[in-house]
Formats: structure tokens, C-alpha cells, sequence
């Protein structure tokens, strides 16, 4: 088939939260992208949440790549009809078209499941050359007698360092060079851990994998001058602590370009003071870290392997060394109840946490949580929509999904309170007055843009009561 221009397609997200105002992308397609480029391609890239898609962009493509996540499925698959209806093939990746072959198959010619840096290249070839796509590890497609096709995927992960080349920014449309001057970086990949809610491991692999030094040092000089601030997308940067804290004194030592820096961490990171001490010394503005609850019982159910203290513990020693801490917390677990949610605000504000997310248990498809939810029927909708962390799509153990919903959104406006806001303002911390005021915005959006789903969750929850106390009194 004809393949010279591809348009690749990263769907606007449906909802918003504290961070929506940077609109960073994920770094699959950039990285597809440039690999499409190494084999002589022209390639666009849309990032609806930075400009939206244009008929011109679309027809002006041989091919239309969607990369979908969970919340944004529904946008994906109506631009994947979108782009077959204009006479164009459609191929789809993405955590969520990766679980929901099949499903996605129903609105795309092909789908790449899991990593795709050797899968992507391997279909391009085919598909130019006409030649067998069996040949193509992890494709989903439909044979001629319309039935689903699923290939093997290829066993070996995929190698940091000779696999996965630099992103391709510069493809993306309207876009400066790094919005709001945050460079995006990532250096490894998978995760040691198994909780019951994440997709990383199904996605990735449990083996870590990491890119050298010398890559890391080549990436960061190749963003000189490109940005002020740098995030390093790893699920967990400090996975391995010899290996950051290697890399770190590398980059100090070599004087390579490293402004400062934010990451996702997990409380043991904490436990390493010469690690903290690096962190600190290179520049490390923030961390963000999965606390996901106060609760002991929640923590156990999502095999997370830390305690409560660990939580304090990690929050002092962070602020100890001049880190902040973005703390992240799930509301809704089985063991937890409405005051388990109210607790952990009074715990956010008593241990000076600088700024958070509550975030609604979501069973992502994919992983353990929504094979349980869905074998137990407890899944109340698959609307993918609102699988976006702040909607109830299940039904809560101890508490009713109105109320899960409410909580949540109480307990964070507490912790964004304008007691706070006015003691930042008092200490002239300008950039965190401004994320606090486009919080408290963010939580009254949500709350009017669902004003209607939230009153008709109310009224099944006093239908539930009523219900309830109906049949106590009969006893």
C-alpha cells in the first residue's frame, strides 16, 4: 500500500484535574514517530490537549495512528470512525486498545498491542512491501473471513538503549519547543512491584529496564536552551537506588544539562539518605509519590508493600531536603469508609504535605482490580469515559458511589483550602499559590460540569438508605 504520511492522533482528555494545565504527551508517539522517520516518513503529530485536530491534517495523511489510554478510548474510537469514513486505514496502540483488542478492532484496521518499538517498524515494512502480517509480533487484525487475528507477541523486552531512539517533538503540531518549559525524559521502564489497580506491569514487564548513562547525559544536552524544567516520566526513577544514585553523580560530575527536576518516586527512595542528599544536590524540585492510603487494610488489598509511617516518614525526610511532595492518594478500597476519606485530609494537612491527588479507585482494564470488580459484577458502567479517577464506575464496599465521589472532592478542596492559599501568599511562594487557585478552580469545574450525574447518584443513594432502613424496621 501507498505509505509516505502519517498522522498520528493523541485524543483530548474528557475531564480535569490539578495538573491539566500542562499539557504534557505521552512519549509513545514521538518515539514512533521517529522511528517512522528513520524509514524516510513524513509524520505529524496531534496532541489534541495542545491543538486540536484539523480536517486538513487528517486528509492529508496515508495512515491515522491513535494512541488510547482507558479514559480517552471513546474519542479514540470516534476518530478512528472519523478517519475509515474519509476512505483512511486506522491503526491503534495504547494501554487500552492493548487490553481491549478486539473491542478496538471494531473501529481500527489494526491494533499493535504493548510496546511498540519493534512491532510499529516491523508493520510499516509489511504494509509497504504488501508482505505477510503475521510476521509482526503483538498484531491484532481480522483475517478474510472477518474473524480476529491475535499474533504472539515477542517475549524479549524491549532495550533501552538500542530500541527506543530520542522523541520526535519536533513532529508534534503548534507546539513549542517544551510546554510551559518542562522537558520530558524517561530512563527505564517496568516495575519490581504488582499492586492490583496498575496496568504498569501488564504493559511493561515486572524486569526493569534502563538506558544508560551516556544516553540520559545525550538526551538532556539535546535539550539545552529547550526548557527550564525537567520531569522524568519513569513510574519510579528511583527504582533501583545504585542506579540513580550513579546516574546522578554522572551527570553532576560531566556537568551535564539538568535543571530543575520532578519524578515519580515511591516511599522507599526516602529511606536512602545518600540518595536524598543526591536528589537535593542535583536539583530535585518535587517528587511525586503513590501514597494511596492511610489505611493499613486498603494498602494490604492493593499489595502495596508500605506502611502509614513509611508515609509519614517519607513526607519528613523529602521535606528535609528542601524536596515538596505531590502526594497521591486512592479513595474507595474495600476497607476504607466516608471518614477513612475525611482522615486522610486531616493526614495530608497534619504532615505539611505541599500539594495532592485524591484519586477515585478506577479498575482499569487489564488489571487484576477489574478482573475482580468484573467477574463480581460490581462494575457499574463501561462508559470509558469516566474511567478517569474522578467518577465512581464501581460499586464501593462501605460507602455508596455518590458518596465516594462527594468525599473525595470535599477532602481535596480541604487540603486546597484558602487558609493555605493565604499562608503561601504571605511566604511570596508565587508557583504554589498558583497551582492551589487553579486546584480549587479545577474541583469546582468538575462539581458543575457534574452537577447532573452527581444529583441522580444522590438520589439512588437515598433510594439505597431508604431501602435500607425499610428493611431494618421489618425485622
Amino acid at each position: 500500500m501507498k505509505l509516505q504520511r502519517l498522522l498520528m492522533v493523541e485524543p483530548r482528555s474528557p475531564g480535569k484535574h490539578i495538573y491539566s494545565r500542562f499539557h504534557l504527551p505521552r512519549l509513545g508517539l514521538p518515539i514512533l514517530a521517529a522511528l517512522a522517520r528513520q524509514r524516510g516518513l513524513e509524520v505529524r503529530i496531534c496532541i489534541e490537549e495542545i491543538s486540536p485536530l484539523r480536517q486538513a491534517d487528517l486528509l492529508g495523511a496515508d495512515m491515522v495512528c491513535i494512541s488510547s489510554i482507558t479514559p480517552t478510548a471513546r474519542s479514540a474510537y470516534l476518530l478512528a470512525d472519523r478517519a475509515r469514513r474519509a476512505g483512511l486505514p486506522v491503526l491503534m496502540g495504547g494501554a487500552h486498545p492493548s487490553f481491549m483488542p478486539e473491542e478496538a478492532l471494531g473501529h481500527a484496521d489494526w491494533v499493535l498491542r504493548g510496546e511498540a518499538e519493534r512491532s510499529f517498524p516491523a508493520l510499516l515494512d509489511c504494509l509497504r512491501a504488501d508482505a505477510d502480517l503475521r510476521a509482526v509480533p503483538g498484531l491484532s487484525w481480522r483475517g478474510a473471513a472477518d474473524e480476529p487475528i491475535h499474533n504472539p507477541a515477542d517475549p524479549r523486552p524491549i532495550d533501552m538503549d538500542a530500541e527506543v531512539p530520542a522523541p520526535d517533538f519536533d513532529s508534534i503540531i503548534g507546539r513549542r519547543p517544551f510546554h510551559r518549559g518542562i522537558i520530558p525524559i524517561q530512563i527505564s521502564r517496568g516495575c519490581p512491584h504488582c499492586c492490583r489497580f496498575c496496568s504498569v506491569v501488564p504493559i511493561f514487564g515486572q524486569k526493569m529496564r534502563y538506558a544508560s548513562r551516556e544516553k540520559v547525559a545525550d538526551e538532556l544536552e539535546r535539550s539545552r536552551g529547550k526548557g527550564d524544567m525537567v520531569f522524568f516520566y519513569d513510574d519510579n526513577l528511583c527504582g533501583s537506588p545504585g542506579r540513580a544514585k550513579d546516574l546522578l553523580d554522572y551527570l553532576m560530575r560531566r556537568e551535564i544539562f539538568l535543571p530543575p527536576w520532578l519524578a515519580q518516586v515511591s516511599v522507599r527512595t526516602a529511606r536512602d539518605r545518600e540518595l536524598l542528599a543526591l536528589m537535593q544536590r542535583s536539583g530535585c524540585y518535587a517528587v511525586f509519590v503513590g501514597f494511596e492510603s492511610i489505611s493499613e487494610g486498603a494498602l494490604d488489598l492493593y499489595r502495596k508493600r508500605q506502611a502509614v509511617d513509611d508515609i509519614r516518614m517519607a513526607t519528613h525526610r523529602f521535606h528535609e531536603h528542601g524536596i515538596r511532595v505531590h502526594g497521591m492518594f486512592m479513595t474507595g478500597s474495600d476497607a476504607e469508609d466516608v471518614e477513612t476519606i475525611r482522615r486522610t485530609a486531616d493526614f495530608a494537612l497534619d504532615n505539611q504535605i505541599d500539594t495532592v491527588q485524591f484519586l477515585v479507585l478506577t479498575p482499569l482494564p487489564g488489571t487484576a482490580l477489574f478482573e475482580e470488580m468484573e467477574s463480581a459484577g460490581r462494575l457499574l458502567t463501561r462508559d470509558w469515559s469516566l474511567y478517569d479517577t474522578h467518577h465512581a464506575v464501581f460499586r464501593p464496599a462501605r460507602m455508596s458511589a455518590y458518596a465516594l465521589m462527594d468525599e473525595t472532592f470535599k477532602a481535596m478542596a480541604r487540603v486546597y483550602s484558602a487558609r493555605r492559599m493565604l499562608g503561601l501568599l504571605s511566604r511570596a511562594d508565587l508557583r504554589q499559590l498558583a497551582i492551589y487557585l487553579y486546584a480549587r478552580i479545577q474541583i469546582q469545574r468538575w462539581r458543575w460540569e457534574n452537577r447532573h450525574l452527581m444529583t441522580f447518584e444522590r438520589r439512588v443513594e437515598r433510594r439505597f438508605l431508604s431501602g435500607l432502613a425499610d428493611s431494618v424496621s421489618s425485622r
